[in-house]
């Protein structure tokens, strides 16, 4: 039991929830650019493009932030 709350509390997997108008990312590695209508970061594996309009960064932690916006495409690369 300790160590399954020890593995929800420290989480160190990327991981990307996209709710209405909102994605909340947890454990990226950097974020390499940020517009208004571009997003572009760094997961452990892979890195990662969020285009679409009216987008803000409305919580930024070190391993987490929180987007907000209208996103038209989430690209992988």
């Amino acid at each position: 039991m300790i160590s399954r709350i020890q593995s929800y509390l420290l989480e160190t997997e990327f991981s990307m929830h996209y709710y209405e108008d909102q994605i909340d990312i947890v454990n990226y590695k950097e974020i390499c650019h940020i517009s208004d209508t571009e997003i572009v970061l760094k997961s452990p594996t892979n890195q990662i493009v969020i285009t679409g309009s009216n987008l803000t960064i409305t919580r930024l932690l070190e391993d987490e932030f929180l987007l907000k916006g209208k996103v038209s495409k989430i690209e992988f690369r």
